[in-house]
């Protein structure tokens, strides 16, 4: 072997000795850009993470075994967790919902938009003006919407319609209550012999009221002519410190009196008070007959 291959094979000798692996490579890789985070608790290999961290100082993500993919396993308890979680908040919402509410009738509560019939231009006119609402409510908008008009054509149904779309589209993150008002002021007249119901009523429903993120105020009028002018200027009383409290809350009112008839009964301040935020948001019935929708029961107002 003569002097040139001797200096040739020394040479590819020492590129070999400088040449790294896939392996070397890769581990290098790993050690710039990722740390180690501990042990895993699966199979005690090391748990990496990203060496950077989020814009807020969050880790970009769960450390990993690169042996035995824990992060999976993280990954899927989390859903789990999330998915609890979720039900809880949902479990909640609607027992405040149907526990708070004040309603003449529980099947109410079965009140869809999906059972709603609709039976004319009218009818398809207030799904389409009930939606709206419910979009506004969800972008955080203090709107009223107001359900007027002839008895049964199926406000109490839209207004509970409502209340559902509301409480899903939210994922069950709105406090809401539906209160019938006649039914409301008959418990706040009968709670005066019943210390526990006064204190029921008055410590934490009428708050609630107040409060909620949206509130029902289902078939106002029919508390009048029944009474003794007392009793009528107790109800006039009692609506007018719900809709004072509900000027930048959203609410959803229902009544079988128009306009004129609405100042009639309770005067311009109160008339005022369920339109506010209302453009846009009122519906009157006029032609649609009587239908007393059958599908479901309690339904008619």
């Amino acid at each position: 072997m003569n002097t040139r291959n001797l200096a040739q094979m020394s040479c590819l000798f020492e590129r070999s000795r400088g040449m790294e692996t896939v392996g070397e490579i890769m581990e290098k890789l790993i050690q710039k850009v990722l740390v180690q985070r501990g042990e895993c608790p699966e199979c005690g290999q090391p748990l990496y993470g990203w060496r950077t961290k989020n814009p807020d100082g969050s880790d970009r993500c769960k450390p990993t075994c690169m042996q035995c993919g824990y992060k999976a396993l993280r990954v899927q308890e989390d859903l789990q967790t999330e998915q609890m979680y979720n039900e809880s908040l949902k479990a909640r919402a609607i027992n405040f919902f149907k526990g708070g509410s004040v309603v003449p009738n529980k099947a109410l509560f079965d009140c869809t938009l999906q059972n709603y019939q609709i039976v004319d231009q009218e009818t398809r006119q207030a799904v389409e003006v009930t939606k709206r609402f419910v979009n506004s409510v969800l972008l955080g908008n203090p709107s009223h919407l107001v359900l007027t008009g002839k008895q049964g054509t199926g406000k109490s149904h839209l207004a509970m319609a409502a209340t559902w779309e509301v409480l899903r589209r939210s994922n069950y993150d709105k406090k809401i209550l539906f209160i019938g008002l006649q039914e409301m002021l008959d418990q706040i007249k009968f709670s005066y012999n019943n210390p526990e119901l006064r204190k029921t009523i008055e410590g934490s429903l009428i708050a609630d009221i107040k409060t909620a993120d949206l509130v029902v105020i289902d078939d106002i009028g029919s508390e009048l002519g029944k009474d003794t002018s007392d009793s009528r200027a107790f109800g006039i009383n009692t609506l007018n410190s719900f809709l004072d409290a509900r000027q930048n809350l959203a609410t959803i009112i229902t009544t079988n009196l128009l306009g004129e008839e609405l100042k009639k009964a309770y005067g311009m301040r109160t008339t005022s008070r369920i339109f506010v935020n209302s453009d846009g948001f009122t519906m009157v019935f006029s032609q649609t007959a009587d239908k007393r929708l059958k599908p479901v029961k309690g339904a008619t107002a």
